[in-house]
């Protein structure tokens, strides 16, 4: 099933959605987004989601008229139209048309565009290539993913999947659309700074610390790959095992205990 796009304020066929060349999203990368799932006619955690989008669009200083009341609307009524068992949903806020290219006219551009959805296989594992890079405003879900999108195909080239970021001076940080989580002894550590808080992030902590200890701070690209287990989580994700950090096998190589008890619990989360 091909789905309507969301503009402004009316649902359109997919051909007659348009950005113009004006806009400082397409022209600049000035705009936000976020992106989550529907299941099987249900959007899953759809409060946290449409928080974030809104601290991303006031961080970010991109006007709009929408609140979160209104927002949650628009997704339940395409969340009525879902015929499938998994819908990707994906919001953006652009800054809108700009008369010389760089100042936004204040006049900014919403879109909701849903699709079909399919997951990563949660059970295969990834390799994580790593590079010393911290994102500008890495607490906002920004459009700018230059950086990744431009190293993309030397990684895939080298046989990885994605990334994992890190500085000298806290660690590591993220993935290029995930956060990131390692075992240590039966301990749980995940990143503190340079971080997009992810909502599937918030509930795996949440979860997690009803099994074990949690403890959000700085850790070093070394302690990763020392670990036990490593894990990444998002919307896309759930929670995937990273078997390979560079030329580093983590722990057996293999989909850890804890990885899969969070994995399982996330899902029944979600439900």
């Amino acid at each position: 099933m091909v789905y309507p796009i969301y503009h402004n304020h009316d649902w359109l066929d997919p051909d007659q959605v348009k950005v113009s060349i004006q806009d400082v999203g397409f022209l600049r990368g000035y705009g936000i987004f976020d992106f989550f799932r529907i299941m099987h006619g249900s959007p899953v955690f759809l409060s946290d989601h449409l928080d974030r989008f809104l601290a991303s669009a006031q961080k970010m200083g991109i006007p709009h008229s929408y609140t979160k009341e209104q927002l949650a609307g628009l997704i339940h009524e395409i969340a009525s139209r879902s015929e499938v068992e998994c819908l990707g949903v994906k919001m953006i806020l652009s800054g809108g048309d700009s008369m010389n290219g760089f100042e936004p006219l204040g006049k900014s551009q919403l879109f909701i565009i849903p699709n079909e959805f399919q997951f990563m296989d949660p059970h295969r594992g990834v390799a994580l290539a790593s590079r010393d890079f911290v994102r500008e405003m890495a607490d906002i879900k920004t459009l700018n993913y230059s950086f990744a999108v431009r190293n993309w195909p030397i990684i895939k080239s080298q046989g990885f999947d994605d990334f994992i970021y890190f500085s000298r001076e806290t660690g590591v940080s993220e993935s290029s659309r995930s956060n990131l989580f390692c075992v240590k002894s039966g301990v749980l550590y995940t990143p503190a700074q340079h971080i997009l808080e992810g909502i599937t992030r918030k509930h795996v902590i949440d979860l997690a610390a009803n099994i074990m200890e949690v403890r959000v701070q700085d850790v070093s690209l070394e302690e990763f790959m020392l670990a036990d287990e490593v894990f990444t989580t998002g919307s896309t994700k759930r929670v995937v095992p990273v078997n390979r950090i560079d030329d580093t096998w983590i722990g057996s190589g293999k989909k850890g205990i804890y990885t899969r008890q969070l994995y399982d619990l996330l899902v029944q989360h979600e439900n």
